[in-house]
């Protein structure tokens, strides 16, 4: 059974949400950050905490590999569909103007 989260308070007096970084350096990492996190309007409030211990090199090398693989089959996957769509309105064209 998993502890329970304590989740820091920001600054700002507001409980710190647990929010998941997409960056090339620490991706998939959770981290708190005030609600508010990134806002240009709250700067003042910008607090942050890693909740998840930092990655080991080798462990950013492949997680980074693997979501470049996902992508990369996201990509094909997109093109075929595309492609099928393409071929399926042209034949209905044809169909249509014989």
């Amino acid at each position: 059974m998993e502890e329970p989260v304590e989740f820091p308070v920001c600054g700002c007096g507001i409980l710190a949400q647990l929010k998941t970084s997409w960056s090339i350096d620490n991706p998939r990492m959770r981290f708190f950050g005030c609600k508010d996190h990134g806002s240009l309007l709250h700067r003042a409030y910008r607090f942050f905490s890693w909740f998840d211990p930092l990655m080991t090199p080798h462990a950013r090398v492949v997680l980074l590999g693997l979501l470049k693989r996902i992508n990369k089959n996201e990509v094909q996957r997109r093109k075929k569909r595309l492609c099928w769509f393409i071929i399926s309105v042209v034949c209905i064209v044809m169909i249509w103007f014989v």
